[in-house]
């Protein structure tokens, strides 16, 4: 379901100006479009947390990265990240202020769906959750408009708001309690249209 993995994808992110870096993640995530319902923590978890608490804290990680600004690092201290994705994402914004990459606009998240819990995951309690957004964003480099289509790379990208689909992957250091984004991909046009956010 991913469109891009390592090493491409920074190459990728650029030259279709994807969703302010939302979906630039490290294409190691293990999420699936299969919908199934959330399920109680591990077993080693003594407290049990519900699929109405995992989506309130997945919001407000969520509201935490809408923040950023597309061109900014997540900063050192940001609890609501994991540190193998923080420094993934600092290093494709790092690549592309090496090119010379200014990003302008934004991406608001529309919804948010869970799509997978598996708290006996070998790695660790993981949910993946569809994120349905619309971006502004748009890449300019020496102030000319470099943005293109992410379906036609010899096209620009046309203008306007875009809506969008990523399945975003995050983990929990405390057995259900928080939860910390580790991974985003976005979606392709089937996917997206496959997933709870088509209208």
């Amino acid at each position: 379901m991913r469109l891009h993995s390592r090493p491409t994808f920074v190459t990728a992110c650029v030259a279709a100006t994807l969703v302010a870096l939302a979906g630039c993640g490290s294409g190691e995530g293990e999420g699936t479009g299969t919908t199934t319902s959330s399920t109680s923590s591990s077993a080693s978890s003594e407290q049990t947390y519900d699929e109405a608490h995992i989506m309130s804290a997945v919001r407000k990680t969520d509201k935490a990265f809408r923040a950023l600004d597309p061109n900014a690092t997540i900063p050192k201290d940001a609890e609501w990240v994991t540190d193998a994705y923080r420094k993934t994402y600092n290093s494709d914004v790092g690549e592309l202020k090496d090119l010379g990459v200014v990003q302008k606009g934004t991406t608001t998240t529309e919804d948010l769906h869970l799509a997978k819990s598996d708290p006996d995951a070998p790695g660790g309690w993981y949910v993946t959750v569809y994120n349905c957004n619309v971006s502004t964003v748009r890449a300019y480099i020496d102030g000319e408009d470099v943005s293109r289509d992410p379906q036609d790379e010899d096209k620009p990208l046309p203008k306007g708001p875009r809506t969008g689909v990523s399945l975003d992957r995050y983990t929990t250091p405390d057995d259900g309690q928080s939860w910390q984004i580790d991974d985003s991909q976005i979606l392709s046009p089937e996917d997206a249209r496959a997933s709870p956010c088509a209208p």
